[in-house]
């Protein structure tokens, strides 16, 4: 609609000044008098089907008039014409030359470029939100090359699920630990194991999906708790944590008992990877990783019987909420063996009698 109404301006007014412009130009360079004979107000003028001839005689105080004498043609005033068509018009007196600007095109133009950026811009963003949605097909592409690498690893069996939504992407290792060599092979498995396997998932998602936060576990089929949880977020490195086996309070309220009673002498990453129990006895393992080797030597035999008998303690004042069984005086009622491990190392068992106060640490 404006190219063509802007096209039909342009031609009137061509059809109408060409001549007269050019009259101009010629004056210019060679001005002399002359006198005209001419007649006034026969021409009229139309823009845009309306007819502007009185607005023009009006606001210039003369019509357009008709020179006989002079190659028969019309002339009409430049200045109302451009200005009715939207241009501006700019006289040089020393050159006697008049200039036509198309002042509506300019400001079109520069309208058009601002909205050809702001165009740009939203295409960029369109992009940007691409990237932020994981594609269900590329997700389980991803989950099968996943799969394919992890499904065992370090003998342990692993069924590996990812799910997206909110910008991250959620990664689930389900084993199940009913089985005794399944069980086995994961106390084998070492601290550094654990955390290399867990950052090769991370960062194998994370260079396909660069703009999602991952969040992950690793979850016990039999015992229907996560043991381990991580997460990787954007232009981080991968954070990995533990948990015991039990219930979801109890877990974290022991698994910082444990955390406390290490951290103490230097061991900063002590954690319970197993516990189970019968109506007599709770059985348990504690592992930690071989970097703090120098700390453990360090630790004498009643360093290590006053670290279990406070986590003991903790463990038999809130049993009932682990596993159910309520006893009035639960202090007595259970034995608590435990074994400690320096990844898949043994280093020892602590005993301690269902009507002792105090338990024994042997290597």
């Amino acid at each position: 609609m404006f190219r063509k109404g802007r096209v039909r301006k342009v031609l009137t007014i061509t059809i109408l000044l060409v001549l007269t412009l050019s009259t101009i130009v010629v004056a210019a360079n060679e001005i002399y008098d002359k006198k005209l004979t001419a007649t006034h107000g026969r021409i009229k003028f139309k823009v845009d089907g309306k007819d502007v001839t009185k607005e023009i005689e009006n606001k210039y105080g003369s019509p357009a008039f008709t020179v006989k004498e002079y190659n028969s043609r019309s002339y009409v005033p430049v200045r109302a014409i451009a200005e009715l068509m939207s241009m501006e018009v700019k006289w040089d007196g020393e050159t006697h030359t008049a200039e036509i600007i198309d002042t509506k095109s300019k400001e079109y133009e520069e309208e058009i470029e601002k909205k050809n950026k702001e165009i740009d811009e939203l295409k960029k963003e369109i992009e940007k939100l691409k990237k932020n949605v994981v594609e269900e097909t590329d997700l389980k592409s991803i989950e099968k090359k996943l799969d394919n690498e992890y499904s065992t690893y370090k003998d342990v069996d692993f069924d590996i699920t990812l799910k997206e939504s909110n910008n991250r992407i959620d990664v689930t290792l389900t084993m199940d630990s009913r089985n005794s060599k399944q069980e086995s092979a994961w106390l084998r498995m070492t601290h550094s194991s654990k955390k290399d396997m867990i950052e090769d998932i991370a960062d194998t998602i994370a260079k396909e999906f660069t703009n999602v936060d991952i969040y992950g576990s690793i979850y016990d089929e039999y015992y229907k708790r996560d043991i381990m949880t991580f997460n990787k977020k954007k232009g981080s490195s991968v954070s990995v944590s533990y948990s015991s086996r039990g219930k979801d309070d109890y877990d974290k309220y022991i698994d910082d008992i444990v955390y406390d009673e290490f951290d103490y002498y230097g061991i900063e990453d002590a954690y319970i990877s197993k516990i189970n129990s019968n109506k007599s006895s709770i059985y348990f393992d504690i592992v930690f990783s071989d970097s703090y080797s120098y700390e453990w030597r360090k630790l004498k035999i009643s360093d290590i019987e006053k670290i279990m008998d406070r986590i003991s303690d903790e463990i038999l004042r809130d049993y009932d909420y682990y596993d159910d069984y309520y006893y009035d005086d639960y202090y007595y009622d259970k034995d608590i063996d435990a074994r400690i491990y320096m990844d898949n190392k043994f280093l020892g068992e602590y005993f301690r009698g269902y009507k002792q106060s105090r338990g024994e640490f042997t290597e």
